[in-house]
């Protein structure tokens, strides 16, 4: 009898094993289809509509404190691919000035939040989640992350691209201004040496 109850036992765990697995399997495919709806087949594209965000980068947002269902309309989430990277750049609301995010979506599952290199003043660099207003130039193949405030005129620019070996953000240059309007006078107050190593004693 006891030997009987063991097998029933055993066979009922594999059984509901098995339906996990399947049940695992089906969501997973059904998250993988929203990312092919939201991008009918391109792979640099804008979405407006927060009824179109693939659920798993709403989800990866949402915990990241990013408000971004408030301006989606005038600031799209767009989905791009720099040196071969799948990225999308997410713009949060903020109470006084919003942000941009950028969220690694190699793993359609599990995007992930991507941290920037950034000025920490006053001597030296640290690494932001929020990094400001992001523009990115295709064909120069760089991010313009551009912070200001609603109470000054000045603004910084940190000027990043995709390094082709490891996929990261490396900075590249940073820009004052301490105007605002139509004509952007832009100081470069940082600017990336080409590293050079010492020979090798003999």
């Amino acid at each position: 009898m006891v030997s009987i109850l063991s097998r029933l036992v055993v066979a009922g765990m594999l059984a509901f094993s098995s339906a996990s697995v399947v049940l695992g399997q089906d969501h997973a495919e059904a998250l993988k289809r929203e990312w092919v709806t939201a991008s009918k087949g391109r792979t640099e594209f804008e979405v407006s509509d927060a009824a179109l965000i693939p659920s798993t980068l709403a989800l990866a947002a949402e915990q990241s404190g990013c408000r971004y269902k408030d301006d989606i309309k005038d600031a799209p989430v767009r989905f791009i691919r720099p040196e071969g990277r799948r990225l999308a750049i997410v713009f949060c609301s903020g109470i006084a000035v919003g942000s941009h995010q950028v969220f690694d979506v190699r793993n359609v599952l599990k995007p992930t939040l991507v941290e920037l290199p950034f000025l920490a003043q006053p001597d030296g660099f640290g690494t932001t989640a929020r990094p400001g207003w992001i523009t990115w130039e295709k064909e120069a193949n760089i991010f313009q992350a551009e912070t200001g405030s609603d109470i000054s005129f000045a603004r910084l620019r940190h000027i990043y691209r995709v390094d082709r070996g490891t996929g990261s953000f490396v900075i590249v240059r940073i820009e004052f201004t301490p105007h605002i309007g139509t004509k952007d006078e832009w100081t470069t107050i940082w600017d990336a040496p080409n590293w050079s190593f010492p020979a090798k004693p003999n």
